[in-house]
């Protein structure tokens, strides 16, 4: 195991996608930033009329939300910025998430285009290893991209609004970022799982984007007035045990109980997509 482990390894730190990511990484945070410097300047120039407001709350009712989007607080605009809510912003916009799922994809069907896998898979008789591995190599890239992606969130944070940034407590942080992280993480196990079943890129990195960007909303929905119409008193929200609503809804003030939720899903489905993808790779001749 320990063996494989170091080819999956090196297999990741020669992959160029896998740099090419991190390029991109980087490039997200950076637009991330600006995104949320513009959103912060219209506020100063034009604040959000009733309008607005009702589209939203409109919105957390009916709980259709799809697309990516990056925006501010309101009371940056006149107030400081604490680092925790900043990280917290540009997590839950979904770049992160999309650029995890695209690196997940493109990693765990590397090794059936290159040949690598085939190569190895006779010493192995207990191909769940194979999965094993092929997960650890991609829970440290993510990690990586994460820990990236924070560090030029502060630093672009700090170059714009350096007298504005402050860090109010470094714990709640490093939770809300152990939190995503698991978030995350569990999709990029699903994302594995798709292309290990259906051996396509394409389609695995489809359907992570597709998610990502909330575009299961409307099946949610449906799920939640089914739910409705046969439990009439049960308060139940299928968006609380999901990944991607949890990734937009979790922040560094969020409660106990609400970031142990979280987190509890992003372990589930972990475990969930590696035992999937083991037992299909059992089944497959490769």
């Amino acid at each position: 195991m320990f063996n494989l482990l170091k080819m999956e390894i090196h297999r990741l730190i020669h992959s160029m996608f896998a740099w090419v990511i991190l390029l991109f990484t980087v490039a997200a945070a950076i637009f991330s930033i600006v995104m949320t410097n513009l959103d912060i300047q219209a506020s100063k120039e034009e604040p959000p009329v009733g309008l607005v407001i009702e589209e939203q709350t409109d919105e957390s009712q009916t709980g259709l939300e799809a697309g990516i989007y990056v925006t501010g607080n309101e009371e940056w605009a006149d107030g400081k910025i604490e680092l925790g809510d900043l990280i917290s912003v540009e997590m839950q916009s979904g770049l992160m998430a999309i650029l995890c799922v695209i690196f997940a994809a493109l990693f765990a069907n590397a090794d059936q285009k290159n040949g690598f896998i085939k190569n190895i898979a006779g010493q192995f008789p207990w191909r769940g290893k194979l999965i094993l591995s092929k997960f650890i190599a991609i829970a440290a890239w993510i990690f990586v991209l994460m820990a990236v992606f924070s560090v030029v969130i502060v630093t672009a944070g700090l170059l714009f609004w350096s007298d504005k940034v402050y860090l109010a407590s470094m714990f709640p942080l490093v939770k809300l970022l152990s939190v995503q992280y698991l978030l995350h993480l569990g999709l990029a196990a699903l994302t594995m799982f798709f292309t290990v079943l259906t051996r396509s890129t394409a389609f695995s990195m489809a359907a992570g984007i597709m998610i990502c960007s909330g575009l299961t909303a409307i099946p949610y929905s449906g799920v939640n007035q089914l739910i409705s119409n046969v439990k009439p008193h049960w308060n139940f929200d299928i968006n609380n045990y999901v990944m991607e609503s949890n990734i937009r809804m979790i922040d560094v003030a969020s409660a106990q109980e609400v970031l142990v939720r979280a987190a509890v899903v992003g372990i589930v489905f972990v475990i969930f997509s590696i035992v999937l993808a083991m037992v299909t790779m059992k089944k497959r001749d490769i």
